[in-house]
């Protein structure tokens, strides 16, 4: 059983975390977009549906690509912990948060997008760089090791 997890493989988690993020927010913004430009094109501006359809197909494909980036980057770096289910459905849950919490602060909150961009992300960051020790069975680091017990005869 592992002990502890290293700075590296912690950052390393926390950038998966993000990844996935990135890796959710692909095909909502494909949903998003086929919505928008239909209800737009309902409402008769043609030209607003085309124009919204594709920067949002934009948006998916520049996401895609940067949870694949982010991907290939962090995952040669990461413990093979990682390599578990858990692992995935931790990165995959906090990534599916941020992408709600990102849309919850760009749309009812009015708050600049920078914070509803910058402070989900990093949550997301700072979740999985902190849950990366508490995984698969793994424990928070110990100042000492713990003592063997005596042997009786």
């Amino acid at each position: 059983m592992i002990r502890r997890i290293d700075p590296i493989g912690r950052t390393a988690f926390g950038a998966l975390c993000i990844a996935g993020a990135a890796a959710v927010a692909t095909p909502v913004l494909v949903v998003a977009g086929a919505v928008g430009a239909i209800v737009s094109g309902v409402n008769g501006d043609v030209v607003y549906a085309i124009a919204f359809w594709l920067l949002a197909w934009a948006m998916a494909v520049f996401s895609a690509g940067l949870a694949v980036g982010i991907f290939f980057t962090a995952f040669p770096l990461s413990s093979d912990w990682i390599t578990e289910w858990p692992g995935y459905a931790v990165a995959l849950t906090l990534g599916a948060a941020t992408v709600a919490l990102m849309a919850l602060l760009l749309f009812p909150v009015p708050a600049p997008i920078y914070v509803a961009v910058i402070v989900p992300l990093l949550l997301c960051f700072g979740g999985g760089f902190g849950v990366a020790g508490r995984l698969a069975g793994l424990k928070a680091p110990s100042a000492r090791p713990r003592p063997r017990a005596a042997r009786r005869r």
